[in-house]
């Protein structure tokens, strides 16, 4: 009879042999250990069987799922060198040239530095650094860096940039991200937060799906295109930006363990354009964007480092707002840090020597073979804060000849404001200068209401703003342009948001009605109350002069004032005669209005504070403190005037905040022009006599 082993049986058994089968080979019964060894094998065959019908029905997809699972561990390593690491790390200029090499080929001067430094003081004590330096010397490359370091280097959690558009956000994506995923040198040194970005070469896809090999979790690594953040592994933070014009309030992320990381310092670059800086509402805006938004994205109850690095562009601007601030560190790094000896001269050698360069220069015959002839007089004396950044310009033999081509190409003003940072203000320039000073002067010790000796006319100017009041002035005038003003103030119009047109024209209507009863019983009661009807409508705006004239009393009279582009008195819809500089006017239903060239009788009523206090056309003010009032009418100040082809032509320009007294007193004059002062006009004068109750006027 055959004999078979134990291991023998078992291999019977895992090959499908049943119990029979093997107990005929053995021809006798099988014994308790020989029928355990079949079981075993038995079982150890079902198994085998099982794993290779697994791997049979494995799809493509499962596959490639392994795969990519396979793909996307990550190693961790060490620092190649963390001694160097750690020495650069307290130096950023050359943390910054040592491992973004490519980026800073030129060298760093002054400008790059005190970038540096204000980022690292902003960092230390928490405060706020403003630097100013001229455009196209990397001053975002600097910013973008220094994102990096602080970032890498474990000072921030979650450091930001905030350009002015959105293709520098962009740009600065595209910088981090570069840096991150294909920067061998600084991969070497900090692979804690480079791996991810590294093993997936970029593709946003990839680093949200990478793990680390030795525990199989995620990274946590992701690059969030859309957003403009880039979250580093392990929870370590992330980088990011907005723009000033997007939602920088918005800025933050969720992380993990349901805690929010926020913005723990901010930079600020290039922080408006050049239609921004020359509207004073403009930069209003952007001011109060950067001061509530930006500054309030970090965390409550902190105060979050900035640092703003900018390029002024003309006077009162964003940056210039920054620059004068009295809690931002401001710093101005001019192109020229000395100009030449003598050249502050205009009629000296220096000065005739540029101006004899430009002339060749513009005729396009021997400007070089000049420059170089008389480089040492054109020259001597002269510090430039980056002359490095003419170098290799192949229309500049040296960075000296480059910032001569640059002044006469940009102008006097353009490059004292983009290139030296000291914007020249325009007011500085105008044909006359008004101050709070030369205001101040004019204050009298005549209480309010009271009417001085001389006066013939009084008129009252009204500006109407439905938003949030009616601003008036009350004005007596002698029998030139020699002012007094006898009283103003503002008459709040409480309107509601919600109300229906009819009733805020309601509204409109009875604070001019309120405005006129308290004009018709003040003691100097003026004989004109002139309203400007822009701003509301204009329909209803005429309506209430015809009511008013139906009522009696104050002669109420619509008006209209326009700059000087527009005021035609020889215009179609003129009744009547011009007066100076106004003319009455008629709709198509025949309502009357008074047309006004503002731009004239701005710069009359402004001349009257800018003059001597008591000489011919001057204006006195009351006693009292006039803050708020002498603040309008410095918010709009003359900058140029000067013939043109349509006659004389004014510029104001325009300050940020309200302007309304400033226009009253404009209607006041045009309506005391139009009453006929100053035009040749008789205008009766008024006789005041004591009664028990008030001052009464009577007519002569």
């Amino acid at each position: 009879m055959p004999t078979l082993t134990l291991e023998q049986i078992s291999a019977l058994a895992r090959n499908g042999s049943g119990n029979n089968e093997i107990e005929a080979v053995l021809g006798r019964k099988m014994t308790p250990e020989e029928k355990t060894a079949a079981l075993k094998g038995r079982a150890f065959g079902k198994a085998a069987r099982a794993v290779k019908r697994e791997k049979v029905k494995l799809g493509s997809s499962d596959r490639h799922t392994q795969v990519t699972a396979e793909r996307s561990k990550v190693d961790r390593v060490p620092p190649a060198d963390p001694d160097r690491r750690k020495r650069l790390e307290a130096d950023p200029v050359a943390w910054l040239r040592f491992y973004l090499a490519g980026t800073y080929t030129r060298p760093f001067e002054r400008p790059h530095v005190e970038i540096v430094a204000g980022v690292i003081k902003a960092t230390e004590t928490r405060g706020r650094f403003v630097v100013a330096a001229e455009r196209g010397i990397g001053k975002s490359a600097i910013l973008w860096g220094m994102i990096l370091f602080l970032a890498l280097s474990g000072r921030h959690r979650f450091p930001v940039c905030i350009p002015w558009q959105e293709t520098a956000k962009k740009r600065a994506f595209r910088f981090w991200k570069s840096a991150l995923c294909f920067n061998d040198v600084l991969s070497a040194d900090y692979p804690e937060y480079t791996a991810p970005f590294r093993h997936s070469r970029g593709v946003a896809q990839r680093v949200a799906t990478t793990t680390w090999r030795d525990t199989g979790g995620p990274t946590g690594a992701q690059l969030t295109i859309g957003e403009g953040l880039i979250i580093l592994p392990d929870r370590l933070g992330c980088i990011g930006g907005s723009t000033i014009n997007g939602n920088p309030r918005g800025l933050n992320h969720p992380q993990e363990d349901g805690t929010i990381l926020r913005p723990s310092i901010v930079m600020l670059d290039d922080v408006q354009d050049r239609g921004t800086a020359k509207s004073p509402i403009q930069v209003q805006g952007v001011v109060e964007m950067i001061d509530g938004d930006v500054a309030g994205c970090g965390d409550p109850g902190r105060d979050m480092p900035m640092l703003m690095a900018c390029n002024c562009i003309s006077a009162n601007d964003v940056s210039e707002r920054y620059l004068t601030h009295p809690e931002w560190h401001a710093l101005r790094i001019p192109c020229v840090e000395s100009w030449p000896d003598g050249w502050d001269d205009a009629k000296g050698k220096c000065r005739a020597a540029w101006e004899e360069w430009h002339e060749r220069f513009l005729s396009g015959k021997g400007d070089r073979t000049y420059y170089r002839r008389n480089k040492a007089l054109m020259t001597r004396g002269m510090k430039l804060s980056a002359p490095a950044a003419f170098k290799g310009a192949e229309k500049c033999p040296d960075p000296f000849y480059g910032v001569i081509r640059m002044y006469h190409r940009m102008g006097h003003e353009a490059f004292m404001a983009e290139r030296q940072q000291r914007p020249v203000d325009p007011v500085s320039m105008a044909p006359y200068r008004l101050t709070r000073e030369s205001m101040s002067a004019h204050v009298t010790h005549r209480p309010f209401w009271e009417t001085p000796p001389g006066v013939h006319f009084v008129a009252t100017g009204a500006d109407i703003n439905p938003s949030y009041g009616i601003s008036w002035a009350t004005v007596g005038f002698e029998g030139n342009h020699t002012a007094h003003l006898l009283a103003y103030g503002v008459d709040p119009l409480r309107i509601n948001a919600e109300w229906s047109e009819a009733q805020k024209l309601a509204a409109v209507f009875a604070g001019l009605a309120a405005l006129r009863r308290k004009l018709d019983t003040c003691p100097c009661r003026p004989r004109i109350m002139a309203y400007d009807v822009r701003g509301w409508d204009r329909g209803h705006a005429l309506a209430f002069a015809a009511q008013a004239e139906r009522d009696r009393g104050l002669a109420v009279i619509p008006a209209q004032g326009t700059g000087w582009k527009s005021y035609r008195p020889n215009n179609k819809t003129r009744v009547g005669d011009a007066r100076e500089q106004c003319h009455m006017a008629a709709d198509e239903k025949g309502r009357k209005y008074l047309v006004v060239h503002a731009d004239y009788w701005r710069e009359v009523m402004q001349l009257a504070f800018a003059t001597s206090p008591g000489a011919p056309g001057s204006c006195s003010l009351p006693a009292g403190e006039h803050g708020d009032f002498v603040d309008q009418i410095l918010s709009e100040p003359l900058i140029d005037k000067k013939p043109g082809p349509l006659g004389m032509e004014w510029l104001f320009t325009r300050r940020p905040g309200r302007n309304d007294l400033s226009d009253a007193m404009v209607m006041a004059y045009a309506a005391a022009a139009y009453g006929g002062i100053g035009t040749g006009g008789q205008v009766a004068r008024r006789r005041y006599i004591e009664t028990r109750k008030s001052r009464t006027p009577i007519e002569n």
